[in-house]
């Protein structure tokens, strides 16, 4: 009975290569399976608890410079009832609080409107608050820095005077909502302090 040869030894040296390699795939997903497994494990509620706060940080940060740039244009209205010397200036941080509450110009609000929600947070509405400052920015502060700008040129000018009371009305609105939101998600991830945004409020104590 014939014998089988024994594989020459550059065969056996040959093959070795490969079977490192198959060795290596296999280690390779097996440890994609091991992060994929704890990838998938849900936040702790510690964790969820700080990307809240992270969250709420993010957005009085990208809605600071329109919140500041807003106040100091509605207190600059409010003096210039009483001076008429100081309504250029007034006008002048009108435009600058229009500006800084405009996506296009304002780098900072523009991450506000493709701010993404953490993942590990759902079911709590916080993209409809999200939404809402959004909103109260854009739609409802630019506008009434708009009207504010007329009501600086004609003081007596009831359309403009209508279009801020009806903006700031908006204004009001929107800011709650977001507020209730933030409070809300708070208390249902025990979150102490305080959480509420304190922005910018249209007082329509200068109209005249």
């Amino acid at each position: 009975m014939a014998r089988h040869r024994p594989l020459p030894r550059t065969d056996l040296v040959a093959r070795r290569p490969y079977r490192r390699l198959g060795l290596i795939v296999i280690l390779a997903m097996l440890a994609a399976a091991v992060a994929v497994v704890l990838g998938s494990r849900p936040e702790s509620l510690s964790q969820r608890r700080v990307q809240f706060r992270s969250m709420v940080a993010t957005l009085r940060s990208d809605l600071a410079s329109c919140n500041a740039r807003t106040e100091a244009a509605v207190s600059a209205w409010t003096v210039s009832v009483h001076d008429n010397a100081a309504v250029a200036g007034a006008e002048k941080k009108a435009l600058s609080a229009s500006a800084a509450c405009n996506p296009s110009t304002n780098n900072a609000l523009f991450n506000l409107t493709i701010y993404a929600v953490p993942s590990s947070l759902p079911n709590l509405r916080l993209d409809y608050a999200v939404s809402c400052l959004g909103v109260w920015a854009e739609e409802d502060v630019r506008p009434a820095m708009k009207a504010v700008q007329d009501l600086l040129h004609r003081p007596g000018d009831q359309e403009a005077a209508l279009s801020y009371r009806r903006e700031s009305g908006f204004a009001a609105n929107n800011l709650n909502s977001a507020n209730l939101v933030l409070q809300r998600a708070a208390r249902q991830l025990g979150v102490a302090g305080v959480v509420s945004l304190h922005l910018a409020q249209l007082s329509t104590s200068a109209l005249r």
